[in-house]
């Protein structure tokens, strides 16, 4: 795991550092500090980039926001948390789709919390299924899968690499995906959460328009599984 502590104030850097000590393991992971947004945009468009970043808003010429909307453009997948003194920023940090927002001084309790929730995220973004059609095999990310639906023993898998056919039980498929923040919204569907744009009455519609059927057996569950999932991604 690749992580990036990107902050003009050099103090902050050697907190953020200090606070990610306790999660070193024996594989560890490696840490780069960097001191500008020029810096941090010059590694991605060398073809360097990070998997965690902890990213400060208010730095000279390039500001956090601008170089967090510059690398979602190079890397979907990059973890981006804001740290930041200065709460007013929480609604662009939205728009940069950041994970979490730390206001300054960093509290430990908050800065554990939200760091064991980006190892999952990362996680999530690194895990994959095979798909088994006929003679053929595919590797899906689990993080590009959009929405699955299923029809006996014949699986469709909506990704936003395009369309796959699988052969197995939507029941199956949904067991190994639940871990990762899928929902079950209808007999025949089952949503990735991270990609649930609004939750409507009857439909769910995802980020890239797409519309998933919401069944009345499966709507208070379903709602209920999506508003904890929610609240543990509130800032």
């Amino acid at each position: 795991m690749k992580i990036c502590i990107c902050d003009d104030d050099i103090f902050t850097v050697k907190e953020i550092r200090n606070l990610l000590l306790p999660f070193q393991t024996e594989d560890g992971f490696e840490i780069s500090e960097l001191y500008s947004g020029e810096e941090l945009l010059e590694h991605y468009e060398s073809g360097n980039s990070f998997d965690i970043i902890f990213l400060d808003i208010e730095m000279q010429d390039i500001n956090g926001i601008e170089a967090a909307e510059r690398i979602r453009q190079l890397s979907a997948d990059t973890i981006i948390i804001f740290v930041s003194a200065h709460q007013n920023y929480i609604f662009d940090a939205f728009r940069a789709e950041a994970l979490h927002f730390l206001v300054k001084p960093v509290k430990e309790k908050e800065f554990s919390e939200v760091f064991n929730r980006a190892m999952k995220k990362y996680a999530t973004v690194n895990s994959d299924i095979v798909l088994k059609w006929e003679s053929t095999r595919n590797r899906i990310s689990v993080n590009k899968i959009s929405y699955v639906e299923g029809y006996r023993r014949h699986l469709t898998v909506h990704t936003s690499e395009g369309i796959f056919e699988s052969v197995g039980k939507i029941s199956e498929i949904y067991e190994l995906l639940r871990p990762h923040g899928f929902v079950r919204v209808h007999q025949g569907f089952i949503v990735n959460m991270n990609r649930i744009k609004h939750f409507r009455t009857n439909e769910i519609e995802l980020v890239d328009g797409s519309r998933v059927a919401v069944s009345v057996r499966k709507k208070q569950e379903a709602l209920k599984t999506y508003d904890i999932f929610i609240r543990k991604c509130g800032w």
